[in-house]
């Protein structure tokens, strides 16, 4: 979009003139329209943006789940919350509403000045890299304490079937089997009408039979395809101790990859956790294995050379720690399973690359410029590291840090 354009649309908030409006240029990679706004006389900083619908649907309920996350902190900030642990605000639209609804859903919220961002640790200098892990691991600790108060159960899902382990390693089997219709698989489809409808069309081979047996058999990959079909017991581990009430039902961030935590520019301390497209009721032990998987691994998702992945324990040690130094809600059961959830994490992710890959990468779609075999390498590294992860003795390494319950 361009400039103009952007500003017809900040004008529908409740802003101070003059307003003026400009392509966001750390924009993430989902909601690609995303402007920086300048308003009134001292151009204070706003951040437009309108909710990627292709890929969330249901964008009343990304913006439920996202005022439920905002509220929370706020209310826990405001009576007992750690003071610096800042909170994204968002500003209303000039009809009093919290996100503008015309051409698609735009929602305003006020910048966070004096933070910044990282893609990854590699962007930090090699002796600052440890400090920052730490700092992660505390923002998940306060993000979570913040946001403890929250009932799941009253938060909608923004995209059913996301992060349902036992799914996708049914969405495994069926790819392995060149399943091509419904009615071959209705055993396996989710129960839940929503969940079934948001999540069919990934069950079934689009690939035609030369090319699925091609992949299937690839002699590279059979290891792996073994390897995540082996482990359907401790993919789904987490997911059955959840549903035995073992761990809790909690509104989980949903992507809490590092670029979406914000840092103070001139201490470095963590101030925010933003991004909040995907809140919806899990467990926070999620969001800790999403989190460890994607910083500890020394390698990067599209490695070929898979000699080179591995896991950083110095890394995984001081996200552990900022972590347990800092959380006050979760219990002693859910600190028994954070090692394995990572291992449960890495595992599912690269079930999910694996069952694209086999049927023909409906779900991870491929750019032009992507190689055809994008989701076969992203489905090794990850089904690399997870067999990393399970030799590295986590739970014996996080044992240092002090018990915080």
């Amino acid at each position: 979009m361009t400039s103009a354009e952007f500003l017809r649309v900040a004008r529908e908030f409740d802003l101070r003139d003059p307003i003026a409006a400009e392509p966001f240029a750390r924009r993430g990679n989902i909601n690609l329209d995303t402007a920086l706004v300048q308003a009134g006389p001292d151009g204070e900083a706003f951040l437009l943006q309108r909710i990627n619908t292709e890929v969330f649907p249901m964008p009343d309920r990304v913006m439920a789940g996202m005022c439920a996350s905002l509220e929370a902190q706020q209310r826990a900030r405001a009576t007992h919350g750690h003071i610096e642990w800042r909170v994204p605000e968002l500003v209303p639209t000039r009809q009093g509403d919290l996100y503008l609804q015309g051409e698609g859903v735009w929602r305003m919220m006020r910048y966070l000045d004096g933070t910044v961002s990282y893609k990854s640790l590699s962007e930090l200098p090699v002796e600052r890299r440890l400090e920052a892990a730490r700092e992660v691991g505390r923002g998940l600790a306060l993000y979570h304490d913040h946001t403890a108060e929250i009932d799941a159960e009253t938060v909608p899902t923004s995209l059913p079937g996301y992060r349902n382990t036992r799914l996708y390693i049914d969405q495994l089997q069926s790819a392995i089997e060149g399943r091509r219709a419904l009615s071959e698989i209705a055993d396996r489809l989710p129960v839940d009408p929503e969940t079934r409808q948001a999540t069919a069309r990934h069950f079934l081979c689009v690939l035609n039979e030369d090319a699925r047996q091609e992949r299937l058999n690839d002699p590279e990959l059979r290891p792996f395809i073994e390897l995540a079909m082996n482990s359907r017991g401790l993919a789904v581990g987490m997911q059955e101790a959840r549903e035995r009430g073992e761990i809790r039902l909690t509104a989980i961030h949903g992507d809490t990859k590092i670029e979406n935590f914000l840092f103070d520019a001139q201490c470095g301390e963590v101030r925010a956790l933003v991004d909040l497209d995907t809140i919806m009721p899990l467990t926070w032990l999620a969001d800790w294995g999403d989190m460890v998987r994607s910083l500890v691994n020394v390698a990067g998702e599209k490695e070929r050379d898979l000699g080179r992945v591995g896991v950083d324990e110095d890394v995984y040690l001081a996200v552990a720690h900022g972590f347990l130094q800092t959380a006050s809600t979760v219990t002693p059961e859910e600190v028994a399973w954070m090692g394995r959830a990572v291992q449960v994490i890495a595992l599912e992710l690269g079930v999910r690359f694996l069952a694209d890959y086999l049927r023909g990468d409906t779900y991870f779609a491929l750019g032009p410029e992507d190689p055809a075999d994008l989701n076969k390498v992203r489905a090794m590294v990850q089904l690399r590291l997870f067999e990393h992860l399970r030799a590295f003795d986590a739970d014996s390494a996080m044992a240092t840090a002090p018990a915080i319950v």
